[in-house]
């Protein structure tokens, strides 16, 4: 799941700092970068090209990584619902 940031980190801080600090990315190909280990990657824009990914890499043999962009911009309001142990 490639969200061009390390987006997990970047809710916390600012939940504590009031900003983030070194957590963007580009936006990297994580087929190439499958691909440089003897993988196959491929990325996906839709729930039906993950399924299509999925049930092809079962038939094929060999590693497949499937790259699915993810928005994590919500996490700081699902946050929110948590209780205040939940995350330190």
């Amino acid at each position: 799941m490639r969200d061009n940031a390390y987006n997990m980190v970047a809710f916390q801080e600012q939940l504590k700092y009031g900003r983030t600090s070194g957590v963007k990315l580009g936006d990297y190909d994580i087929a190439h970068y499958a691909a440089a280990f003897g993988a196959k990657g491929v990325r996906v824009d839709s729930m039906a090209g993950f399924e299509a990914a999925f049930t092809q890499s079962l038939c094929e043999s060999g590693i497949t990584i499937i790259d699915v962009f993810v928005d994590y911009s919500r996490n700081t309001e699902l946050f929110a619902e948590l209780h205040e142990d939940a995350v330190e």
